[in-house]
This record gives C-alpha cells, structure tokens and sequence, in this order.
C-alpha cells in the first residue's frame, strides 16, 4: 500500500521519501511543490485549504501518512505560520480520516522560557502564554489537535536537525561566523540534544511500522553533545577550519537580537539571529530518549562522537 508524504520538498520530508522509496515502498508526495524524486508521484495540494476529490478520491487503500509539511521560519508571518501548521494539519487529518498518521512535530513546543534537561513527553505543550514566537505557538497548537481529532497518531519531536541537505541549523550558525569566531552565549558550553536526518528518518520508518505506538516521541542523537564541541566536529568532517567560540552575556545577547529584529522589521530582511535562536543557545536543551528506543525499537546514532585515532602497531623491538 502506497505511503503519503506532505512537505516531500523540504529538507526532512524529502529524506524520509527517499529512505522509503529506497526501501522498495511506494511513495506518493503531496503538496504545492513536485520534489522530483524519481519513482515518486507527486500531487498538488495547498494544505491550507481542504482537500478536494482529486487528493480524496486518489487513494484507496494506504499504509501510513508522514505529515511534514510546515512553515518553520521562526522570522515568518504569524497567519502563514497558523494556516500551514495549524490549519494545515487539521485539513490533512481530515483528508485521510482512517489512516496511520505519523507527524512532524518539534522540541520546540516544551517551554521555550526556561532550560530543558533530559525533559520527557509530559513536559509539553505548555500554556499558549508561554510561546514567544507564532512558531513554537503554532507547532504546539497542531499538537493540541492531533491530540483532540487523532489521538492514535504518533507524535515525533527532534530537536535541531542538521545532516546532509540541512538548509536551517548549519547554515544559520555559519552565516554568524566572524573571521573564524563564534559569539555565542556561554561559548558553546552548554548541553544540546541535535538530532542527525539519518536518526529521524531512521526513528520515522520505525513509527510507520509500529501502529500500537501513538502520542509523542522525543528524537535525536543517543547522547547529548556539548554544542561547541559537535559543531567543530561537524566543520571537521566537512573540511572546514575549526571555530573558536567567544563567550557574550545571554542578556546582551537577547538585546542585540531584538535590536537586530527590530532592524528587520524596518528592511524587509530576515535577522542573522533571533531572539528564538539566542534561547536555544543561552538554555540546556536536552531530552530524555527512552521512548524512542523502547517504543520504536530505533536504535540512533551517536553521528558528531569523535572519532578514535587507533595508533598503529608497535614495531618488533619497540
């Protein structure tokens, strides 16, 4: 039976439609945008708008719908953001009424205010209040809808995705480098889950096949990273120089983000960091990963450990 993916044209629907169609599935995409993936059909559909015969009518029998179509522009506009994550997502509910939804959610609907250590399920959503930005609102809102219309639907929350295709995380951090210096808050010191594309797909495919399994699941690498010391990792398989980390005050940091965003709002162009990001970086953010190993039985990979030099052997007489 065919396996509907939404958003099949971003970084992590297109990885989760490839490893399936590899896999020998057949994948069909959904969306305003063909990803052009070969041996996959696509359909046109805006997701913020209902369903029409042509997307109802297609299927008759199917396997799962993996829901990762979204705005995730923390900088976007606040109905967009509603109309693609929350609206959306209702519309894709109701197209598929009795089918295996796995869903494309985020750590960013814990508390966005306050640290994150090994936090588990439970631990959110939180009060709408709470959510600074129409992003961590509206991921939290869709939740709350799935929770309210789907609740055997199974619920994935990575956290700070980057791997082969990224166009988000890395390339973000990168466009802040300054003659070989990042100045982050606390110098990259502190404790982050990051969640390799390999993982999550790997932790997707897992829930298609794990119908039993329903509700929300935190994903990411096995271990928690120290962040400057993933990232250097990073730029040195990548062949880039390594980054010296510079450490700034968090609350200087959060001013000249919002002096940044207001900056933005008078130019039209999108601020190099926000104030969301800055949160991120002054805060620990780490997960607790038991769900996914014991409900999923996905086992990820530690992808940005260093790597072992094995000396070679001693000589005769060495």
């Amino acid at each position: 039976m065919p396996i509907v993916v939404t958003g099949a044209s971003g970084f992590i629907g297109k990885a989760v439609a490839v490893e399936l169609r590899r896999q020998g599935k057949t994948v069909v995409s959904v969306g305003r945008t063909d990803p052009l993936i070969p041996e996959v059909e696509h359909l046109h559909w805006d997701i913020r708008e209902p369903a029409g015969p042509e997307i109802t009518g297609h299927f008759r029998f199917l396997e799962a719908v993996v829901h990762c179509a979204a705005d995730v522009d923390d900088w976007g506009d606040p109905a967009n953001l509603h109309a693609v994550n929350v609206t959306g997502t209702r519309n894709v509910l109701d197209a598929f009424p009795d089918v295996r939804i796995v869903h494309m959610s985020s750590a960013s609907i814990y508390d966005p205010r306050v640290p994150h250590h090994m936090l588990h399920e439970e631990a959110g959503p939180v009060e709408e209040k709470r959510y600074p930005t129409a992003y961590e609102l509206t991921k939290a809102q869709a939740e709350v809808v799935i929770q309210r219309v789907r609740p055997q639907a199974v619920v994935l929350r990575p956290h700070a995705v980057y791997g082969p295709g990224d166009t988000t995380l890395i390339p973000r951090v990168q466009a802040n480098i300054k003659n070989g210096v990042l100045r982050i808050p606390g110098g990259g010191k502190q404790l982050i889950t990051l969640t390799h594309i390999d993982n999550l797909v790997g932790a997707t495919v897992a829930a298609i096949g794990r119908p039993d399994v329903f509700g929300p699941i935190n994903v990411g690498d096995p271990r928690p990273y120290v962040f400057r010391e993933a990232l250097n990792t990073f730029f040195a398989r990548e062949g880039h120089p390594p980054v010296v980390f510079d450490a700034v005050a968090g609350d200087l940091a959060m001013i000249r983000a919002w002096a940044s965003e207001r900056r933005a709002k008078m130019t039209g162009k999108r601020p190099k960091l926000t104030r969301y990001a800055i949160r991120h970086l002054i805060h620990e953010r780490t997960y607790n990963l038991a769900r996914q190993e014991q409900l999923l039985g996905f086992e990820a990979v530690q992808h940005l450990a260093p790597r072992r030099v094995i000396p070679p052997p001693a000589q005769n007489g060495v």
